[in-house]
């Protein structure tokens, strides 16, 4: 990241664990979480890299094998993903569209960071 990035996008707060408007509960872990904020930095850093762990298990995770025409939807508030395995980039052109579908408004997560909500 340039210094110019850092500055259009600072760091925003989010909480580690989110609700979905049915009110299932999903860890908000991945490579954009560097600390929990209130923690020391190192305990902070360990405690995402157990649950990134935790949430990254075999058992948890779905690997698409890709055949022409395919399409894959996911709910980004609740799914990590990352394209990987043998996909040949300089080969093949990644084509990712996102569409925001927000029938029941904001996250509850998104709308109170106080804590008191």
């Amino acid at each position: 990241m340039t210094n110019e990035t850092r500055r259009l996008f600072p760091p925003a707060r989010h909480r580690l664990v989110r609700s979905t408007p049915s009110g299932r509960k999903a860890l908000y872990v991945g490579g954009h979480a560097s600390q929990i904020v209130g923690w020391p930095l190192d305990k902070g850093r360990a405690l995402l890299d157990e649950l990134y762990a935790l949430a990254t298990q075999r058992k948890y995770v779905y690997s698409h094998t890709w055949r022409a025409g395919d399409l894959v939807i996911w709910d980004n508030r609740c799914t990590l993903h990352r394209a990987c395995g043998d996909f040949d980039d300089l080969l093949y052109v990644r084509d990712l569209r996102r569409t925001t579908v927000n029938e029941h408004g904001p996250e509850i997560a998104s709308t109170d960071l106080t804590g008191a909500g």
